[in-house]
Order: C-alpha cells, then structure tokens, then sequence
C-alpha cells in the first residue's frame, strides 16, 4: 500500500496490489475486498481532511455507505493489477461528513468502481455524535445527500440464513466490519440464489456480478453474536435483493444489492 495526496491536495490516494487471495473462485475481486480497501483509504487519515484526536478521543463512525461497480471492474481487474483509490470530502455536517471518490485501475486510471460514504464524528468515551472543528466544515463542498433504503411489504417472501460472527469478522475492538457485513449478505444471496428463493435469480449467484451496493448502519454488532440475515427480492427493482441484519429484535444493518441481469452477467 503506497498513500499521496492527489496534485491539487484535495483527494488522498492510495494504491493497492491485489493477490491471488482477492478474487472468488470466477476470478473475480470479492465486493466485501473492494469495500475494505475504500475503507482503509480514509481522507480523514491524512491533511485531506485531518480531524484532531482521531482514533485518540474520537473516531469516524460509518452510517451510510454506497458503492457503484462499473462492468470494467469485473473485465480489467486481474490477480496482478494495481488499483488506486481517491477519496475525498463532499458535503460537512455539524457532526457528520461525506466521503467520496472513485477506484481506478493504476496503469490506465478507468475507473472501475465511484462511492459515498455518510461518516459521523463520536467521541470515543461516550459514544456519541460530536461536533466537527469549524476548520473543517468550511472544507465542505456540494449540497447535503439525503439516503433511504425502505424496507418491503411484509406480504413479500422472505429467505434468511443465521451466521456466527466470527474472529476475521471483526477488528481490534471486536466491532464487526462493514465489509464482513457485505459478506454475509452475499453468502445468504448465494443460498438462497441455489436453493430457487429468487425468481429473477437461478444457479450460482456468482453469474450475476454486482452493480451497486448501498448499506445502512443501525447498531454494532460484537464477536460471537449469532446474526440473522432476512432477504427479499424486490419486484420493482429487477435482479435487486434487500437484506436485514438481525441480533434478536435488533436491527443492525439493511443492505441492498442491485446485480447485473443475466444479459449483463457475461461481462
């Protein structure tokens, strides 16, 4: 991993080798991968966007987060390349921030994949919202995004699968990761792809590469917990399944994934 500041110092850069161990078995870069590398290329960790006493007294909390994964990601991108991910600010709250930018493929600079992230200021020792310096809100730029992901009629049929968070699942805290979130999402879409719970979908999930995902964060969830992850499809949205994370009656994380349909799939 090599990190710069873009020319004009309002992006941070950050390029990545990929290996063998990124790609499923279609060779094809694992989605929960790429949301780990935007994660780690955080402008918040250089002058882009500096927050004082990050991960000391506060840290950057993820509430929404939005990736659109273009057809070149799924053709261009090998077991050897190279990816650069940008990441700058867009709008600044008075106590959350957006983060956006694209992946690019390092030798050509296509851009493979462009994202937002919705992240909140906490401090660390309470555990809630915090205000933004006044340094930093004036960084800001471009109108406040609104986000929803509804949930579907409860008339609409439901697949679910239960998952035990695991010790790769978490970081040194023992939070669960967000890309460990879009793994289980995708593990419950590949059950219930095989087991014929999808109308728009058949066989092996893997045939239909993933277009977009968009996830929003409720609550943490811990080493151990046993999480329940529900799935419908949505009838307006062809090839396009919700999910709800569950600990309990606990909502933890809604997640959508809009797949390419299987005209597309070929790519």
């Amino acid at each position: 991993m090599k990190a710069r500041l873009s020319e004009d110092g309002t992006k941070l850069v950050t390029t990545y080798e990929l290996s063998p161990f990124n790609f499923d078995r279609r060779g094809v870069l694992k989605p929960w991968t790429l949301s780990q590398l935007i994660a780690y290329s955080g402008p918040e960790q250089s002058d882009v966007f500096y927050i004082p006493g990050h991960l000391e007294t506060v840290a950057s909390f993820l509430r929404y987060q939005e990736f659109y994964l273009h057809p070149e990601l799924y053709t261009h991108v090998k077991f050897n390349s190279a990816v650069q991910v940008a990441s700058g600010v867009g709008y600044v709250g008075k106590t959350s921030w957006i983060c956006k930018g694209d992946v690019r493929l390092a030798t050509t600079q296509g851009v493979l994949c462009h994202f937002n992230l919705q992240l909140v200021n906490v401090d660390m020792s309470t555990r809630q919202p915090t205000d933004l310096p006044q340094n930093l809100r004036r960084k800001g730029e471009g109108p406040r995004p609104t986000f929803s992901l509804s949930m579907p009629s409860s008339q609409q049929a439901m697949y679910s699968h239960t998952f035990r968070v695991e010790d790769n699942d978490v970081d040194a805290n023992d939070h669960t990761r967000q890309s460990a979130f879009i793994r289980l999402c995708y593990d419950t879409a590949a059950f219930g792809t095989k087991a014929g719970r999808y109308k728009s979908l058949s066989g092996d999930v893997l045939i239909y590469p993933v277009k977009k995902i968009a996830m929003l964060f409720q609550k943490e969830a811990f080493l151990g917990d046993m999480l329940v992850v529900q799935s419908w499809e949505l009838p307006s949205k062809p090839a396009s399944l919700l999910f709800q994370v569950k600990r309990g009656e606990d909502d933890i994380v809604r997640c959508l994934f809009q797949l390419y349909e299987q005209d597309r799939a070929k790519l």
